[in-house]
C-alpha cells in the first residue's frame, strides 16, 4: 500500500469516525428528550429523507472525479485530496444529522447517515494517486 493510498483511506476513517460521533450525539438528543424535533410529521420525514438522499447520492460521482482530477494535476495536491476526503466522507452526518434534529427519525437519519460509508468506499476504490 503506498503512502498516498494509506493516507487516504486513513482520511476517509477519520470522517466516517466524526459522522459516527455527530449521529450518535443527535440520537442520543432526540432520544433522551432534550431536544423536541419540531416537524416530525411523516410525510415532512419522507420528504427530507428523500431529497437529502439525493443530493448525498449525486455528490458521490462529482467528489471523486474532483479529487481524481486534483491528484492527477499535481503530488503537491495530495495534501488537500485527503482532507477533502475526510470533509466528504463526513459531510453524509450533514444530512443525517439535519433529518435526525428536524423530524426525530432515527431510522432516516442513520440511513442518511451510513451514506458516509458508501461515500469511502467509491473514494477508496476510485480515487488514485498520479503515476
Amino acid at each position: 500500500m503506498t503512502r498516498f493510498r494509506r493516507n487516504l483511506v486513513l482520511s476517509g476513517l477519520g470522517g466516517l469516525f466524526t459522522c459516527g460521533l455527530a449521529a450518535a450525539l443527535s440520537i442520543w438528543l432526540v432520544m433522551v428528550q432534550v431536544y423536541k424535533p419540531p416537524l416530525s410529521y411523516p410525510l415532512v420525514t419522507l420528504l427530507f429523507g428523500l431529497i437529502f438522499g439525493g443530493f448525498s447520492l449525486a455528490e458521490i460521482p462529482m467528489m471523486v472525479l474532483v479529487m481524481r482530477r486534483l491528484t492527477i494535476e499535481r503530488p503537491n495536491n495530495y495534501g488537500p485530496v485527503w482532507g477533502l476526503n475526510a470533509f466528504y466522507v463526513f459531510f453524509a452526518a450533514v444530512y443525517g444529522v439535519t433529518v435526525l434534529l428536524l423530524t426525530g427519525a432515527v431510522s432516516w437519519g442513520l440511513a442518511l447517515c451510513g451514506l458516509g460509508l458508501l461515500r469511502f468506499l467509491a473514494s477508496s476504490l476510485f480515487v488514485r494517486e498520479r503515476s
